[in-house]
C-alpha cells in the first residue's frame, strides 16, 4: 500500500474541513514557500517537541494544550509576525464575505531538523463580523493565536453526542487581542468559535491532524450553540449542522 506523505494527507484533511472556495489558491498562489536566512525561533522547535510527544503518547492532549499555551504566552507577537512573513501573507489574503480566509505557512526548521514538522501551520484572516463558525473536532488538536485585531473567542466542552446533537458546556468567552492563544483537543475544550470584532483579524494557527493514526479523523463537526436547548448545569443540547447551514447562520453578523 502506498504511503501518503503526512503533509499531503494534512492538506487533504484541511480540504475536508473547509469549502473548496475557501481553499482556492492555498497550495499555489496563496501558499508560502520560502527559505528564511535567519535563526529558527526556539518556540518553533518547542512546538515540534511537544507535538511529537503528544503523537507518541509521551504526554496527553491536555498537557500539549497547556504546554503550547504556556509557551506562546512568553513569545513576542512581533517574533511570530516576523517568522511567518506576516506582511507577505496579508497581501495574499483573499477576503471572504461569510468565511474566514486561510493561507498555508511554511515555518523554518532549526539546523539539523529533517523531514516535515509534526504539525501544520496556517494563517487566518477575517473581516469584521465574519466568523470561524462554531465547530469541534475528533482526533485533532489545534491552536489559534491572534496576531492583529480582536476576535470574540468562545470555547465549549463536549460532554456527549449522538447522530443529531452534541451536549456542550460553555467554558470561556473573551475578546481576544494580539498575543492571545487558545487550544482545543479531544480531552479539553473541544469546540471553538471566533468572530472578528475589529475591521480585520489575523491569526496564526497550528493543527495536529489525526493524532492517533489508528483512529479515524472526521473533520469539522458544526454545531448550533445559540439555537440549542438549555439544560441543567449550564449545558446546551446543540444540533449538528452542515457546513452550509453553519456559515449561513454564523458566517457573518
Amino acid at each position: 500500500m502506498e504511503t501518503i506523505p503526512r503533509r499531503t494527507f494534512a492538506l487533504d484533511l484541511l480540504g475536508s474541513l473547509l469549502t473548496a472556495s475557501l481553499l482556492t489558491g492555498l497550495s499555489k498562489a496563496g501558499a508560502l514557500s520560502r527559505t528564511i536566512g535567519v535563526a529558527v525561533r526556539p518556540w518553533v522547535a518547542e512546538m515540534e517537541r511537544l507535538t511529537k510527544a503528544m503523537r507518541t503518547g509521551a504526554i496527553s492532549q491536555r498537557e500539549w494544550q497547556q504546554g503550547i499555551e504556556e509557551l506562546l504566552s512568553g513569545v513576542d507577537v512581533a517574533d511570530v509576525v516576523k517568522a511567518i512573513d506576516y506582511d507577505r501573507l496579508v497581501k495574499r489574503v483573499r477576503w471572504r464575505e461569510r468565511h474566514e480566509s486561510v493561507l498555508e505557512v511554511d515555518l523554518p526548521k532549526r539546523e539539523g531538523m529533517t523531514g516535515e514538522l509534526s504539525f501544520d501551520s496556517f494563517f487566518y484572516a477575517m473581516k469584521e463580523g465574519v466568523a470561524i463558525v462554531p465547530h469541534g473536532h475528533q482526533n485533532m488538536a489545534t491552536m489559534h493565536m491572534v496576531l492583529a485585531g480582536k476576535a470574540e473567542a468562545r470555547h465549549y466542552d463536549r460532554v456527549s453526542s449522538d447522530d443529531e446533537h452534541l451536549i456542550i458546556k460553555p467554558v470561556s468567552e473573551v475578546v481576544a487581542g494580539p498575543g492571545h492563544a487558545s487550544t482545543i483537543s479531544d480531552e479539553n475544550t473541544n469546540i471553538h468559535w471566533f468572530k472578528a470584532v475589529t475591521d480585520a483579524v489575523f491569526m496564526f494557527n497550528i493543527g495536529v491532524f489525526q493524532i492517533d493514526q489508528r483512529k479515524s479523523f472526521t473533520g469539522r463537526e458544526y454545531v448550533d450553540p445559540l439555537g440549542g436547548q438549555k439544560l441543567e448545569g449550564g449545558l446546551i443540547r446543540a444540533r449538528r449542522m452542515t457546513d452550509e447551514q453553519a456559515y449561513r447562520l454564523y458566517g457573518k453578523t
